[in-house]
């Protein structure tokens, strides 16, 4: 890392110069408000780690635009900041038994928003081996045949695993880690150098201990699979935003906050232990003022190479939040806590090791997921929640004084053009309901609001410049996530409710499968349902789409379930059901059928109920290789046949 000194003395005069210089807000104009939309924004470089330095204490930490706004008490006390220093760590191999390859079969793969983008999961295959992320170790097993299936070796890495991507002959395990390493606290905004302890400085000023989280990817050569080998090792200073694989480059987003009040700490990239550090030119700042600031590191490195160069930038910023990646960009969203409740969208180009900032907008309200994201033909949809303080408030006729009526929620979808200006919009849908799923698919929207009932609403985006309503499904209860199935059906999974009419509200029940039909916009229809389980049940699916197994091709839909059922009449509506069933839940889904439940498959003893006690053998991913259903808990991976479901064997990962 490189820790910027101290205050360089430079004149007042100079200090304005350089800051004026540097910010593109103007002074007179409000960055915020009903306007913000058509108000262009843009990030800039810095030309020196002088500027760079001049700009964060002065803009960043106590510049006149933050403190106006949104700081109006002051500076806050000092608190101790994190202090970063990169090291990878260690990793080591355990190898189990050596493993023959035969011909590699159909396969399932991760469950993922864009086509071509990878995303981080616990659970790969390449149709031959299988890769799982379990109890913090990544355990990888000849699958295929199944009657040769066994455990072949197990990797450990320094860090909490967060996914993995497969390539080929290249495993890269992705891993985030909570370093302690002591500092001394300046007296002032200034920056101090971190010292090794007081002790050795003789110095009688506090040590802190700072928390500082950083991310790694740890690239694996498995062409040996029982003897997987460290090829390369890559640490970004940050929390993991978000990760990808495209072709043969991976990608990483992280942000690391700016600590105001301790030493400030850029962000480097350390390669096998060999630190680079980030030159000037590649550190853009933001004309959009909030609360605070963080470095967001994007970083691509080529996982296929040996010895492979980082390429990154990093960006001086608001805490960056959801992403979005196509085939060719990177979209940062940066949530504004301000009064106006605004997102603002930084579109970075990625080309294998080539990144560059391209544009900066900004929307009202804030998004939900990436699912609340899209980019087609050239545009970028978005989908945002506000609850309308910044709209003009409805006042109140008669003698009495004026009053106001309160904001509510609105969903709201924005069409941005390639320079992230606003080209067209759609604004106040569902006025107090909730935003609960989005999806975008080709030139339309899917939106699900809920409050009492579950509205669908579907969105024609055929003209661009005038997003409008084609129709709406209400129907009882929620969806939380919407899987197409082909451009004319979505898969909805969600929750049952019952209405507390008497509060104006719903109540959530047991898990929901929806097959809903599109093919006439103006009047979507749910054709089928699967009700499972009571008040208590619950899905992986609702929250984490890589955990759904969907196979269109097969009519295959498998997802892991936890079942609860109501053992009596209940004494109140709000009771919990216990627990009777963990585990993967088969589906058959098809136009003409709609969905049709198979069986399910259980990792637990026969007769044992789900608890924390054997929490290790709850299903979490589920893939399939040729004819053979594979599922995966921690402890074991059991294999199944693919057409009636019945056992073909088990391999222990305990």
């Amino acid at each position: 890392m490189r820790v910027i000194a101290g205050h360089t003395g430079l004149s007042v005069t100079l200090l304005l110069l350089t800051i004026t210089s540097l910010v593109a807000v103007s002074m007179h104009t409000p960055p915020f408000g009903p306007t913000a939309s058509v108000v262009p924004h843009a990030m800039t470089p810095f030309a020196t780690y002088d500027q760079l330095h001049q700009w964060i204490l002065s803009v960043a930490c106590n510049g006149s635009i933050v403190k106006s706004f949104y700081n109006p008490n002051g500076i806050p006390s000092p608190m101790p900041g994190p202090l970063v220093t990169g090291v990878p760590g260690t990793f080591s191999v355990t190898s189990a038994s050596s493993g023959s390859v035969s011909l590699i079969p159909n396969h399932s793969e991760t469950n993922v928003q864009v086509a071509g983008v990878d995303e981080l999961d616990m659970v790969k295959t390449d149709g031959t081996y299988l890769y799982t992320v379990t109890n913090n170790t990544v355990a990888i097993v000849l699958a295929y045949p199944s009657t040769d299936a066994r455990l072949l070796a197990r990797v450990t890495v320094n860090g909490s695993i967060q996914g993995i991507f497969l390539d080929g002959n290249k495993l890269a395990i992705v891993t985030e880690k909570y370093p302690y390493y002591p500092y001394l606290m300046g007296a002032s905004m200034g920056v101090v150098q971190p010292q090794p302890s007081i002790g050795a400085m003789g110095i009688s000023s506090p040590v802190y201990w700072g928390y500082a989280r950083t991310s790694s990817l740890w690239i694996f050569d498995v062409s040996n699979h029982s003897s997987p080998t460290l090829t390369t090792s890559l640490t970004v200073n940050g929390t993991l935003a978000g990760a990808r694989l495209i072709g043969n480059y991976a990608y990483l987003v992280a942000t690391q906050p700016v600590d105001c009040y301790g030493p400030i700490i850029l962000p480097e990239n350390v390669v096998n232990d060999h630190a680079i550090q980030i030159a000037p030119l590649d550190v853009y700042h933001s004309d959009i003022a909030d609360y605070g600031h963080s470095f967001t590191s994007v970083v691509g490195i080529d996982i296929s190479q040996s010895n492979p160069t980082p390429s990154s930038k990093v960006f001086l910023l608001g805490t960056s939040s959801t992403i979005y990646v196509s085939l060719n960009q990177i979209y940062l969203t940066q949530p504004v806590w301000n009064i106006y409740e605004q997102t603002a969208v930084h579109r970075i180009s990625i080309d294998g090791a080539s990144i560059n900032y391209e544009a900066t907008g900004t929307v009202t309200g804030h998004v939900l997921n990436q699912f609340s994201m899209d980019e087609y033909n050239g545009y970028f949809r978005i989908a945002t929640n506000d609850y309308g303080y910044a709209r003009p408030l409805a006042v109140a006729s008669g003698s009495q004084p004026t009053t106001y009526v309160q904001p509510v929620q609105h969903t709201n979808v924005y069409v941005l053009d390639s320079s992230l200006h606003v080209a067209g919009k759609l604004e106040g849908l569902s006025p107090g309901e909730s935003f609960y799923a989005a999806r975008f698919s080709g030139d339309r929207a899917y939106l699900v609001t809920f409050q009492r009932v579950d509205p669908l609403f579907v969105i024609g985006l055929q003209n661009p410049l005038n997003p409008r309503v084609l129709g709406q499904l209400v129907i009882p209860g929620v969806s939380d996530y919407l899987q197409p199935y082909d451009e004319n059906h979505l898969i909805g999974f969600g929750k049952s409710s019952i209405n507390m009419t008497w509060e104006n509200a719903a109540l959530f029940q047991g898990l929901k499968l929806s097959l809903f039909d599109v093919t006439d916009p103006t009047s979507p229809k749910d054709t089928s349902d699967f009700l499972a389980g009571d008040r208590g049940s619950d899905s992986p699916a609702l929250t984490d789409h890589t955990s759904i197994l969907f196979d269109r091709s097969l009519n295959l839909l498998v997802i892991p379930v936890e079942i609860a059922q109501i053992q009596s009449a209940p004494s109140n509506q709000w009771a919990y059901g216990t627990m009777v069933f963990q585990g993967a839940y088969v589906f058959s889904v098809t136009v003409q059928n709609g969905i049709v439940f198979r069986g399910s498959i259980t990792h637990l003893p026969a007769g044992e109920l789900p608890n924390w006690n054997n929490s290790s053998l709850f299903v979490k991913r589920a893939l399939y290789i040729g004819n053979v259903l594979y599922t995966v808990s921690d402890n074991k991976v059991m294999m199944n046949n693919l057409s009636d479901l019945s056992g073909l064997g088990s391999v222990s990962l305990a």
